[in-house]
């Protein structure tokens, strides 16, 4: 015989009768950029004004020269994906074009647009990057390499005119703590807006070097360059430490290892050359680290080629950098002997100044902020 169904306990009411939709809350795109600092609303979505700002000065930097420098630091300008736009300027226009084309392939990385620019453009910027300079000839005199470099300067100063007042300009061709200064004086832009690379690249081969001697992270790892980036560079020993702790105390250095690291640091520049014909890698990771640092006002500290007081002329110096360029010059207690090459570095840049012939240039250019 059929059995009747089991009939069990009643079902919950909030089985029985429907649920309500689940409505989730809207994430604003504030929300979403303060989670993200990285987060950037499209351009178009921009207000005009805006988008007018960004384009003028805001987040843009400008490379004068499409040499294998000047393009190895577009490319890791791209790659770092700090700059909304990075304009490329070349005397050699159709180099100019094919670095562009070649460059732009690479910016769906971060998204940041490349293209040849103008000196107009580039008065606007944020950063001026300047690679361009005469490389020495053979058999050709300092004093005739440098007064070519002047021209070059000169034009350069002539064809930017007027920059914006928030415009830092970094000098990156070599000599480079020479030719800061005499960028400088030819523009007339003032000295907190004009720096060049110094001996960044130098203090960021010690540290390596250091890091790998030791067997840590570099990032652990603080170790200053001083002087003039070339032959007249020193690392200050006393000052360097790994973790905080100095330098000579953290490990037994064997007689003789300091000046040893210090003479590998200052030549390897050379090494490299004879190698291959030229460095770029090295020196276009460091102005992308200077830029950025520059653009996002990180109040960072590099050795840069910066007016130094004291010595009455520029210096590669720890400088504290922001988005209005130089902050102040970090004090440091020196060696006699740090304080000897220093002071010969000093007179070696006032020399190369005084030997460019820039008073006699200078009278016959207009060239304004």
């Amino acid at each position: 015989r059929d059995s009747a169904p089991e009939v069990g306990p009643p079902l919950p009411s909030f089985l029985l009768s429907p649920s309500p939709p689940t409505v989730l809350p809207r994430v604003s795109s504030q929300s979403t950029a303060s989670r993200n600092p990285r987060a950037r609303a499209p351009e178009h979505a921009l207000p005009a004004f805006t988008r007018h700002n960004m384009c003028k000065r805001g987040h843009t930097a400008a490379i004068i020269g499409a040499g294998s420098v000047g393009s190895t630091i577009a490319s890791f300008l791209i790659y770092e994906g700090a700059f909304t736009e990075v304009l490329i300027i070349d005397i050699d226009r159709e180099r100019c074009e094919g670095e562009v084309m070649d460059l732009s392939d690479a910016q769906f990385l971060t998204d940041t647009n490349v293209r040849v620019g103008t000196y107009e453009e580039a008065a606007e910027c944020a950063i001026v990057i300047i690679t361009a300079g005469a490389k020495q000839r053979k058999g050709e005199t300092r004093e005739a390499l440098l007064l070519r470099n002047v021209k070059i300067l000169t034009s350069i100063s002539k064809s930017l005119k007027k920059v914006s007042e928030h415009t830092i300009v970094l000098l990156v061709a070599n000599p480079v703590d020479i030719l800061a200064q005499l960028f400088q004086q030819i523009s007339g832009i003032p000295k907190e807006r004009v720096v060049g690379s110094g001996t960044f690249l130098d203090s960021m081969r010690l540290r390596t070097a250091l890091s790998k001697r030791f067997k840590v992270a570099a990032t652990h790892v603080h170790a200053y360059v001083v002087g003039m980036h070339g032959d007249l560079q020193i690392p200050l020993w006393n000052v360097s430490t790994i973790s905080g702790v100095p330098i000579i105390k953290y490990g037994d250095f064997r007689k003789g290892e300091l000046k040893e690291i210090a003479e590998r640091i200052r030549t390897k520049a050379y090494k490299i050359i004879n190698a291959k014909g030229s460095t770029y890698y090295g020196i276009g990771a460091c102005v992308a680290k200077i830029g950025r640092g520059i653009l996002q006002n990180r109040h960072k500290i590099f050795q840069l080629s910066s007016w130094h007081e004291k010595y009455g002329c520029y210096l590669s110096w720890p400088t504290l950098v922001g988005k209005e360029g130089v902050i102040k010059l970090i004090p440091l207690d020196l060696t006699k002997e740090e304080e000897s090459v220093v002071a010969k570095a000093a007179e070696c840049v006032k020399e190369g100044v005084k030997s460019s012939g820039i008073l006699q240039i200078k009278e016959t250019t207009e060239c304004k902020q």
